[in-house]
Parts: structure tokens; sequence; C-alpha cells
């Protein structure tokens, strides 16, 4: 197993922080987050251009499929950049989810246009009340004439208010005209029915609540038919996972750069505060905790891109990374001082990913449950 990425992984990640820095300053970032689009439409054309919405998704659907493993050297690239807008909800969530659990005609229909950029999409999954996952669910899907009726709200879906079509995870009942089960049905957001209102949360990017009211859908609509979704829907929100961790661990990084710079030029007592000991522990763990944090992902994310099955290997990547973020943003914080808490300054940007992301796609606590449970051990209650 070599972790070392090879060269034209390296020349990936350098078009891509190059690029980032360009298109992509703090100052914009800034501007973003009380922008009711979230993110400047031109920046997502020139994303599209780089051909980076399509980096695995097939040649044949317009995709470069270059490797699991060059989708988080430029996740960990926007991370580092605190990139806004659709892409991690389009190219990463929905993009994933098409490709391991749509039918041939639904990957020709949409996968081209999330390439080109046409198409902007989202997952919702999360409810209120309900832990991430797929039990316990309360939307659901019931079949009338030949369609399916979807009632339910969804919360924390990205980036909905951008979003032409919405992937709604539901429990379709079973009737004597067809299976039930797990389904993801494809709702245009536009759909009668269909609401969608922003939420006020300490995350950083545009997150919604949408309820679906006697939404009408299709049989076809439903990904890879109904009640078929729960095994490729686990597949895809474990890679998802990863993606995220790479987004963490590059904030992470961005974090750790700042502050050993900060350390560096911070006078106090007559000399530079990195020359103090408790300074210099704190870069050190601050390092640790992002490095670590990296290993894990790319040893994961290269199972991945092998086919090894290594589900437990994601979960531990994600809850290490969740706990290890979380701590490099509080040394980060207490390196800066009470400069760290400023809006002026842009170390904010970093540790409020860090730590927001952390929560989402799978807390610390329910991948803990998650691999308790895979090694055989009885769930409480």
């Amino acid at each position: 197993m070599d972790l070392n990425l090879n060269e034209s992984q390296l020349i990936l990640r350098r078009a891509a922080r190059e690029f980032l820095a360009a298109e992509c300053a703090p100052s914009m970032v800034k501007a973003m987050e009380s922008d009711p689009r979230g993110y400047p439409e031109e920046l997502w054309q020139r994303i599209v251009q780089m051909g980076w919405p399509g980096i695995v998704i097939p040649e044949e659907f317009g995709g470069n499929e270059v490797g699991f493993i060059d989708l988080l050297v430029v996740l960990q690239e926007m991370g580092r950049a605190a990139l806004p807008g659709p892409f991690f909800s389009t190219a990463v969530l929905s993009g994933l989810a098409i490709m391991e659990g749509g039918s041939a005609e639904q990957q020709r229909a949409l996968l081209p246009r999330i390439c080109s950029g046409e198409l902007l999409m989202s997952l919702a999954l999360g409810e209120p009340g309900v832990d991430f996952g797929l039990d316990h669910l309360g939307t659901t899907a019931v079949a009338r004439n030949g369609r399916h009726s979807i009632s339910g709200t969804k919360v924390f879906v990205p980036d909905a208010h951008v979003a032409q079509i919405l992937l709604c995870v539901a429990s379709a009942a079973r009737s004597a005209k067809g299976p039930g089960g797990l389904s993801a049905f494809l709702v245009k957001t536009a759909s009668t029915g269909v609401t969608v209102s922003p939420l006020e949360t300490n995350l950083r990017d545009k997150q919604f609540e949408v309820v679906f009211a006697n939404v009408r859908a299709e049989t076809g609509d439903a990904l890879g038919g109904v009640g078929a979704a729960r095994g490729w829907l686990e597949r895809a929100l474990d890679k998802a996972m990863l993606a995220r961790c790479a987004e963490m661990i590059g904030a992470g990084r961005k974090a750790l750069e700042m502050s050993v710079e900060y350390a560096k030029v911070r006078v106090q007592f007559g000399k530079p505060i990195g020359t103090l000991q408790a300074i210099q522990h704190h870069c050190a763990n601050l390092a640790t905790c992002v490095e670590t944090a990296e290993l894990m992902t790319y040893r994961a994310g290269w199972m991945v891109e092998q086919g090894l099955a290594c589900r437990r290997d994601i979960l531990r990547a994600k809850a290490w990374t969740n706990e290890a973020c979380k701590r490099a943003a509080a040394l980060a914080h207490q390196i800066h001082g009470g400069m760290g808490f400023t809006r002026e300054y842009d170390l904010y940007l970093y540790t409020g990913r860090m730590t927001s992301y952390a929560q989402l796609l799978g807390g610390t606590g329910w991948c803990y449950e998650q691999i308790a449970d895979d090694i055989g051990l009885v769930k409480p209650g």
C-alpha cells in the first residue's frame, strides 16, 4: 500500500491550489456568507470548465474517471480554500448516488448534465429528530394510481435553493402492485408540494428544510427502482463520508499553516510566541491531529479505489477526523488568542468548517455505534 500521491495527482493538487488561490479569496468567501445564493455563478462555471464535477464519472457520460483519490485531492484543496458552492451536493452526494444506484437510462440522462454543470442536485436524507443514517426515516412514498405520493420533512439539505432535482429518500410501502422498502426518488424542486426554507445553523454552507406534501413521483423516478436503495445508498454515503473528511483535512491544513505563521511573527515577552514550549506543543499537536486524520482518510480512500471491503475503515476515518479536527480547531484558536475570534481575521472560515462538518455525514457517536454493531456488539436498549 503506497499512500503517496503519484505524479498526476501532485500536478492536480498544484493546479487546484493555484486555481482556488486566484478564484476563491477569503474576502469572497466572507461576502458569500450573506449572499442569498451563497456562491458566484461565474466561479461555478470556471469549476465546471476545470472538469471537476466529472472527476469520478466515466468518460462515456462526459466525465474524467481519474480515480477516487483524485476526488479526495481536489476536495482537500477546496476545504483549504473554504470554497462555497454546490460542488459537494451535486458532484459528490448526488453524483456518487447516481453512479452507485442509477439504472443505465438514469445515468445517461443525469450524469452528462452534472459533468457539464447544467444540472444541480442535492440529497434530501436527514429528518428532524433522526440521527444520520438510513434507519427510522419518517418520509413515506405511497403508491397511488401507478405513481407514488411522497410526504415528509427533510432537514440539512445542502444547496436545495439552487438544486433543480432533489434525491428524496423515503420508505415505500409494499403493495400488490409493487415492492416496498427504502427508495430514493428523483423529485424536481419546482414540483407542486415541495417547499424549500432556509435553516439558520452554525454550518458554513447553505442548509435548508424541504417539506414534501403529497408530491407526485413516477415509479420510474425511483433511482435504481422502488425499494432497492439501501445497499447502494450505503455505498454512496460511505464514499461521501470520506469526501467530507478530505474537506475537513484541507481546512485543518490551512489552520495549521496560519497558526505556525502567526506563532513566528506574534511577539510577546520580547520574543516570538513560537519560541515558547507551550505554543510549540500546541502546533505539534495540531499537526498531529491533521496528519493522522489525513493518513486514515487516504488509507480508506485507497481501499475504495482498489475495490476492497472497507466500511469499518471509512467509519474509523470519519470518527477520527471528526475528533481530530475539533481538537485542531481549538488548538488553532488557543495559539491565536483573541485575534483568532475576530471576523476580520480569516481563521474562523476554516475552523468553522472543521467543527461543523464533524456533525454532518456521520457524527462520532454514530460512527462508533456502526463499528460496534459491525464487530458484533449488542445495541443498548
